[in-house]
């Protein structure tokens, strides 16, 4: 006869007395709020301060790097205002990225035109009707004293601005990732206990052979 051994990892949580009487999910919820909290409150205090830290640590980055974007957006909108013209007051952020591609407004709206022409080749007043609603008139024209500047300065900065953006976008992300793994290491990982004691190696169930367990 063969004896065949089959190990089977279950896990099956195992309630555990919280210290200080604190609960889980009341754990859960201050890392929740503030990412470490929890784990500080709990008594385990390297990975509390260390997801304390980082929060901080992200909070700064995420300031520095919004403060940088608006300030680079508000340095490209003084070139285009002094070296094209441009209309800076408009909101629309399809004007300043017209600005980039287009050296003057004319090109532009001599592009909007061939585009109105080919979604509306037998309707005149639909091509009107396009041309005017996206085109750029009056105040809202431009002009580049050079494809220098509008390449290198202005593009340049506003590439700047937008770099500053997607960090500040990871940045917010982080935030929330911390918290949801703070909470987490909360609810399944607290109160922490030695590794011995979270691993149970028992007869496995209905079969020949053994089970590691984990308690959580």
């Amino acid at each position: 006869m063969s004896f065949i051994i089959a190990i089977i990892v279950s896990l099956t949580p195992t309630p555990e007395k919280p210290k200080a009487n604190l609960s889980t999910g009341k754990a859960a919820l201050a890392s929740a709020i503030l990412p470490g909290t929890g784990q500080l409150i709990s008594g385990v205090r390297t990975r509390g301060e260390a997801m304390l830290w980082a929060d901080g640590v992200m909070w700064l980055g995420w300031a520095g790097f919004s403060w940088y974007r608006t300030s680079k957006e508000a340095d490209a909108r003084l070139i285009a205002s002094r070296f094209a013209g441009a209309d800076i007051t408009i909101k629309d952020p399809n004007y300043y990225r017209a600005l980039e591609r287009y050296k003057s407004s004319t090109e532009y709206n001599e592009d909007i035109r061939r585009v109105a022409r080919e979604l509306y080749p037998d309707d005149p007043d639909a091509q009107r009707r396009y041309y005017e609603s996206r085109g750029y008139f009056g105040e809202q024209e431009w002009n580049w004293s050079s494809d220098s500047i509008r390449i290198y300065s202005y593009w340049q900065t506003r590439r700047a601005a937008r770099a500053a953006g997607m960090t500040v976008s990871f940045l917010a992300a982080g935030l929330v990732l911390n918290r949801l793994i703070s909470a987490f290491d909360c609810l399944f990982f607290l109160p922490e206990k030695p590794l011995s004691k979270r691993v149970e190696i028992k007869p496995a169930t209905g079969q020949l052979g053994i089970a590691l367990g984990w308690r959580f």
